[in-house]
């Protein structure tokens, strides 16, 4: 029975990878990180940084708004993440030409632009176009191309997918 759960799981996610690519520009991490705020403080010799109060940070295509970011920086200030929190954080990154946009909402987004590793947790939702992730968590590898959703520990939760057929024609 949990094999054969695990399984389908496993064949979810293949066919979920299929049906919703997500294509992020690939210059974003070169890109320099804008930011606005209410409010701001930084310590350099800690390398953090807290950013409260309608915070908006930019970086390439994308954009991220939230309550409170607190941004972590090694001894050479390149940023190891943001962890952004709010209401619900919200985050947009515009795919390569011809292909939608991604969007994304959270209670907290832990990005790890290094990595280009997303993690959405409390109410999270990714979505391009029509197809759509709903978890309470949700970590999306931005240069693979893999979404996880869903833990283990939290049983009495669902992840909860939309899969929009394709709408271009087959020229089989």
């Amino acid at each position: 029975m949990f094999i054969n759960k695990v399984s389908r799981l496993g064949y979810f996610f293949c066919l979920l990878l299929a049906t919703f690519p997500i294509i992020a520009l690939e210059g974003d991490t070169k890109e320099p990180v804008t930011l606005e705020s209410d409010s701001g403080f930084f310590d350099d010799k800690e390398g953090v940084s807290i950013y409260m109060g309608d915070v908006i940070i930019i970086q390439g295509s994308l954009r991220m708004d939230a309550d409170k970011v607190v941004i972590y920086m090694d001894d050479k200030r390149e940023i190891q993440k943001m962890i952004a929190t709010g209401n619900l954080v919200k985050i947009k990154q515009t795919a390569e030409e011809g292909k939608k946009s991604l969007h994304g909402r959270a209670l907290t987004i832990n990005y790890n632009p290094l990595k280009r590793l997303l993690v959405m947790t409390g109410s999270a939702v990714l979505w391009r176009g029509g197809n759509k992730t709903a978890s309470e968590f949700i970590e999306y590898d931005l240069e693979s191309e893999i979404i996880k959703a869903g833990d283990s520990k939290l049983s009495d939760k669902r992840v909860h997918v939309t899969l929009q057929p394709n709408s271009e024609p087959s020229t089989e």
